[in-house]
């Protein structure tokens, strides 16, 4: 049957009879899970003047809105506080009633802001994650790491010569009629916009852009992040995982807990992330790229011997390559003249240009090679295979579903408090899921008990005992 539905002509309702959402809604079972937000946001205070010399805010409603942008994916602060004034669930997640005024969006910038400067949000962090470590979440025997790239709140159009003033289109019309091919470099040029910003390409098929790098570590427990962070998307991946990592590290040491395995991918391949890792008394794992010779066939380094108590290589003609000098973080390695002129290997070991044979290696180089060992283990092959589930999901729904698909805000310091509060919500939201479990198990267990003491039933038998038997 069908019936028109006639609009409410009440005009007045008390609070109690608006409708409600079940108390079982994510908002309630956050508060539940979390408890005394004043507690966890105390770090935050220090954004603000204690004295009432000025509008009055409360950091723990700021904090939950915040929340509540990635919670839903929203990336407008208009967007944010209309949101939060449409919804009866989030107005008692921040504590307001149906007829109170909510934050108004030109507030949520500032108060923004403050967060940046006054540095609270690291220790809000340390305080969530300490509570996944108390719910079982985080082990720190293997982590996992990445790195992505988050479009900036700038154009390529936006982009200034920082030596001559010109711009990005004034470049290329200059190129053009001199004929040249036309280049860009970070070295030259800034976005007038934000000049944290950096250009890069995301895959073969993107084209070039203005981004920021992001960088976390996860645990691989239940996929709770240690640490997030925000650098210049110039810089290579072993060198933007040093602080997360070592952050990481740190906030496991607080909670008793040990680094254990780091898993990256390829990108990470390098002497020196291998070395730094193990010199923070872990142990790195990476896939590694067989480095491959210009030349279509001949000898390559790989087929050259190295003996690390001589520190000398051993030519596969048995002929010795000394140690020469060091050149930035490699060392050169070179063989006589004498040895290579008369070589039987030598159209298959030089260049028509070259007199003997010259191998260069990393100071590093031997933290790289028990990488590559270690990959060739059952164990390290299976890490490796998880790598891709535990780490990059976090990522992914920071970006996809939690408003983090194109920063709004300017600034590394700015995008940083995005990231840290995004990092927060996942964490957060791993909580009320295992919170959300527990109670299950508990529901579940206690039907099961009872259906199991209906289910013993208690039969007479001979003489003036009972036989219990179940069905």
């Amino acid at each position: 049957m069908i019936v028109a539905k006639a609009p409410d002509a009440q005009l007045f309702y008390f609070a109690e009879e608006l409708y409600r959402t079940p108390r079982s809604n994510f908002y309630a079972r956050l508060n539940a899970v979390v408890g005394v937000w004043r507690e966890l946001c105390a770090p935050l205070a220090s954004a603000f003047s204690p004295e009432r010399n000025g509008r009055p805010t409360d950091h723990v409603v700021y904090f939950k809105i915040f929340l509540v942008g990635y919670m839903e994916n929203i990336t407008s602060d208009t967007a944010l506080a209309e949101r939060v004034a449409d919804s009866i669930a989030i107005r008692e997640f921040i504590g307001f009633g149906p007829g109170e005024k909510t934050p108004d969006h030109s507030r949520l910038g500032p108060v923004r802001e403050r967060f940046t400067r006054c540095g609270g949000l690291e220790k809000v962090m340390d305080a969530v994650v300490m509570k996944c470590v108390e719910a079982g979440l985080v082990s720190g025997e293997e982590v996992a790491a990445d790195s992505t790239l988050i479009p900036a709140n700038a154009s390529l159009a936006s982009l200034v010569s920082i030596k001559t003033g010109v711009t990005i289109s004034e470049h290329f019309e200059q190129l053009r009629q001199e004929n040249k091919k036309p280049t860009v470099s970070n070295d030259e040029f800034r976005s007038t916009s934000d000049p944290d910003a950096r250009i890069a390409k995301k895959g073969t098929n993107c084209p070039r852009g203005m981004y920021h790098k992001v960088t976390h570590v996860t645990d691989s427990a239940s996929q709770v992040i240690l640490s997030a962070k925000v650098a210049t998307a110039d810089i290579g991946d072993p060198e933007a995982v040093a602080v997360p990592l070592g952050e990481a590290k740190q906030r496991l040491k607080d909670n008793q807990l040990t680094l254990g395995l780091v898993v990256c991918d390829a990108g990470y391949d390098d002497s020196s992330f291998h070395a730094f890792v193990e010199g923070m008394e872990a142990t790195p794992l990476t896939n590694y790229t067989e480095s491959q010779s210009p030349k279509p066939e001949g000898y390559a380094k790989k087929d050259f011997v190295y003996d690390a108590e001589q520190d000398l290589y051993i030519c596969p003609n048995g002929k010795i390559l000394k140690r020469q000098c060091s050149e930035g973080d490699r060392v050169l390695y070179q063989a006589l003249q004498t040895d290579c002129a008369g070589c039987p290997f030598k159209d298959l070991c030089l260049s028509k240009d070259k007199k003997q044979r010259s191998i260069r290696r990393a100071k590093n180089e031997a933290a790289r090679e028990r990488n590559i060992a270690r990959c060739h283990t059952d164990e390290a092959r299976a890490a490796l295979s998880r790598r891709k589930i535990i780490v990059e999901p976090p990522i992914a729904d920071l970006k996809c579903h939690g408003g983090l698909a194109k920063m709004n805000c300017r600034g590394t310091k700015n995008a940083q408090v995005k990231i840290t509060i995004a990092a927060i919500g996942w964490n957060l939201k791993k909580l009320v899921k295992k919170a959300g479990k527990g109670l299950l198990s508990t529901i579940f267990g206690s039907i099961w008990t009872r259906i199991s003491e209906i289910l013993q039933l208690k039969v007479p038998v001979y003489g003036n005992t009972l036989a219990t038997t179940s069905r």
